[in-house]
C-alpha cells in the first residue's frame, strides 16, 4: 500500500495507540533519508510509513531550499539540524567552507540551553553530518559505512532501552540508488531502496514498542529528507531537487492537516514545539513550528 492510499483503514497494535493517546514523557525519532523524492515516495510500497502516516500528517511539497541554496547534501543537514537557511549556517557545498555552525549550532546545543539533561543518541551514514554539523554533541554517537541492515539493526537495539531523548538517524540508501540507478519514481532500483527503508522504518518502530516505558510516553516520529534529485545528480533548483517530503507521526497531529506552505528549516522549531520549549528570538531561527489544525 502506497502513501497514496493511506486512508484506507489500519489497524494498529492497542500498545501503539495507547502512546500515542498520552500525554507521556516526550520523546522523538528524527528519520532523515537522505535524496529521497515526495513522489516516489508516494508511489513506493510503505506499509509501515503508511501507517505512521495514518496517524499523522504527509507533507508532500515542503521545501528544502529557498534563495537558491544548493540542494546538496551539505546544506541539507546543516538547515534540517540547525533551523536556518545557508545565508545563515553558511553551509553551501559539501565542502562545509564558509561554514557557522558554531554561531547557529544544531537543535540539541540549543535543546541543552534550555535543559541540561536533553540527550540525542545520533546513527549516521554520511560523516560529515557529525564532523561538520553535529561536531560530536551527541551523548550517543555510531557511524556505519556499509549500505545493509547494519544500521537499522543497530538502532532497533538501542531504542528498546535508550534514556536519549532524540533518535536521530541517516538513512543513505536511497540517495545512493539515485545517484547510481537515477532518481526517478518509474525507476525501480530507486523505488525498492526506498521500500527498503521503509521496512527499516518498521523494524524501528517495532523495537521502540518494545520499551518498558512506551505507554506512558509520547513520541514524535519525523521523517524528512535533505534534499531530491534529479536523473542522477542534485543541487539545482528543480521542483524534484527542491520538494521534501516530511512526516509528522503522534499525539498532537493525528487527524490534523498543514495547510500553510512546509520549509525544512520548519523541522528544528516543531522539535521545541513537541517539547513545550519557548525558543529564543537571539538564536535567529528561519522557521517555525508546523502545528496541525
Amino acid at each position: 500500500m502506497s502513501i497514496s492510499k493511506h486512508l484506507k483503514k489500519i489497524i494498529l497494535p492497542i500498545s501503539f495507540l495507547l502512546c500515542f493517546l498520552s500525554g507521556g514523557e516526550k520523546k522523538i525519532l528524527l528519520i532523515g533519508i537522505d535524496g529521497c523524492r515526495s513522489d516516489a515516495l508516494t508511489l513506493a510500497n510503505t506499509p509501515h510509513i503508511d501507517q505512521l502516516v495514518d496517524n499523522g500528517i504527509f507533507i508532500p511539497n515542503a521545501s528544502c531550499s529557498i534563495n537558491n541554496q544548493r540542494t546538496r547534501s551539505g546544506p541539507g543537514w546543516s538547515t534540517m539540524l540547525t533551523g536556518v537557511w545557508y545565508d545563515k549556517h553558511g553551509v553551501t557545498s559539501n565542502s562545509f567552507k564558509g561554514s557557522n555552525i558554531e554561531k547557529y549550532p544544531p537543535f540539541n546545543v540549543l535543546m541543552n540551553r534550555k535543559n541540561k539533561d536533553f540527550k540525542i543518541a545520533s546513527f549516521i551514514m554520511w560523516k560529515p553530518i557529525e564532523k561538520h554539523v553535529i561536531k560530536g554533541t551527541s551523548e550517543h554517537y555510531k557511524f556505519f559505512s556499509k549500505y545493509n541492515d547494519d544500521l537499522a539493526n543497530d538502532v532497533s537495539k538501542h531504542i528498546t532501552q535508550s534514556e536519549e531523548d532524540v533518535i536521530f538517524i541517516d538513512f543513505d540508501h536511497v540517495d545512493r540508488a539515485g545517484h547510481i540507478f537515477g532518481f526517478n519514481p518509474k525507476g525501480k532500483r530507486y523505488v525498492n531502496a526506498i521500500e527498503k527503508v521503509d521496512k527499516y522504518i518498521g523494524l524501528i518502530t517495532d523495537s521502540m514498542q518494545k520499551r518498558k516505558t512506551f505507554k506512558s510516553e509520547d513520541w514524535l516520529i519525523i521523517i524528512t529528507s535533505d534534499h531530491g534529485g534529479l536523473k542522477r545528480n542534485h543541487g539545482g533548483q528543480s521542483v524534484h531537487e527542491v520538494n521534501v517530503p516530511i512526516i509528522l507521526s503522534g499525539s498532537s497531529f493525528k487527524g490534523k492537516k498543514i495547510t500553510r506552505q512546509a520549509y525544512l528549516t520548519d523541522i528544528v522549531p516543531t522539535i521545541f514545539y513537541h517539547y513545550n520549549i519557548e525558543i529564543d528570538p537571539t538564536w535567529g531561527l528561519d522557521g517555525f513550528p508546523l502545528k496541525g489544525s
